[in-house]
């Protein structure tokens, strides 16, 4: 058994997913890497550019260890990325009532 921790391109809150494989096949002419999954009655093959996988191992505590660190960088990340988003949502709720109660104002002075 083999363990993948695979980058993820395009989604700002998920930048990696892992997974096991039983086998995977590579090539040093190759810039990509099969993974062969088990599924019955055949196994089923997916491919992933060389450039986005992070690990391959058949190490079990190196994967954990690894994955552990992943997770605990972006959990903190994650954590200031929604303190920092709640604070920019108080600031425009703050700016559209300020923005409303202006027109509000203009509006009252020019029905005069």
């Amino acid at each position: 058994m083999y363990y993948v921790i695979q980058r993820v391109r395009g989604n700002p809150t998920k930048h990696y997913i892992a997974y096991t494989v039983s086998r995977y096949i590579t090539s040093a002419s190759s810039e990509n890497v099969i993974m062969e999954f088990k599924k019955e009655p055949t196994p089923k093959r997916k491919w992933a550019p060389k450039d986005v996988i992070i690990l391959i191992t058949a190490n079990k505590e190196l994967f954990q260890t690894t994955l552990q660190q992943l997770e605990r960088i972006q959990s903190a990340h994650l954590e200031k990325i929604h303190s920092i988003k709640t604070q920019l949502d108080n600031e425009l709720e703050s700016m559209v009532n300020e923005l409303q109660a202006e027109f509000s104002k203009i509006k009252q002075e020019s029905d005069v």
